[in-house]
């Protein structure tokens, strides 16, 4: 009796395998990426993997910056803009979708990623200076503008502007121009007479008869 028990949960594990396999979603690499043995662009290159990679993803950091991924036989990180997922009918990548798709968050921790996966690697030598080495800066993603903090204003503090007056336009008198050599100069306006009428130049009669 206890041998055909413990064939039935036997046989009843191996039918829900393939329901597991068929939950679990696969996802892609969006194009040639570094496979690397950290969380960041300054970790050693594990692999290279090629576009359109399938790899599985099992968790991503809280930020859904960097992934750690199983591509064949190796272990390693891949950022997630890199990683894209079939998502209600169309490829979409982890960085942005990561929540709503549901990956799962994870940190890392060095030594132990690296002893378990990184034992026989050249690097793994050099793990206590990667241990002790200082942090780079965090970056935003690429592409991304950093965002800028509203600015706020109080009131009373800006002054207004004072109008400026409208300056009327000053036409300034033209130079006399030179009188050319046979270029007969204007007369003199005649003065006007008492009665306001210009004298009349006298006649010259001749002898009266």
């Amino acid at each position: 009796m206890k041998k055909l028990g413990a064939m039935g949960l036997l046989l009843l594990s191996l039918a829900a395998l393939p329901c597991v396999a068929q939950a679990q979603q696969l996802a892609y690499t969006a194009k040639d990426v570094h496979l690397r043995a950290g969380p960041g662009r300054d970790y050693p290159v594990v692999a290279i993997l090629p576009a359109g990679f399938e790899i599985s993803v099992l968790g991503c950091l809280s930020s859904y910056s960097w992934c750690d991924v199983l591509a064949a036989s190796s272990r390693g990180w891949v950022y997630a803009g890199n990683i894209y997922f079939p998502y209600q009918g169309s490829n979409v990548p982890v960085l942005t979708y990561g929540a709503q798709i549901g990956v799962a968050v994870l940190s890392f921790v060095l030594l132990d990623y690296w002893t378990h996966h990184y034992y026989d690697r050249p690097f793994y030598r050099q793990r206590e200076q990667w241990v002790h080495r200082p942090r780079p800066p965090q970056q935003l993603h690429p592409g991304a503008p950093r965002p800028q903090p509203p600015q706020q204003v109080r009131p009373g503090t800006q002054r207004p502007q004072p109008a400026q007056p409208d300056r009327p336009s000053v036409q300034r008198p033209h130079p006399p121009q030179p009188v050319r050599p046979g270029v007969q100069r204007p007369q003199p306006p005649q003065k006007a007479g008492a009665d306001g009428q210009r004298p009349q130049s006298p006649r010259q009669d001749g002898p009266r008869r």
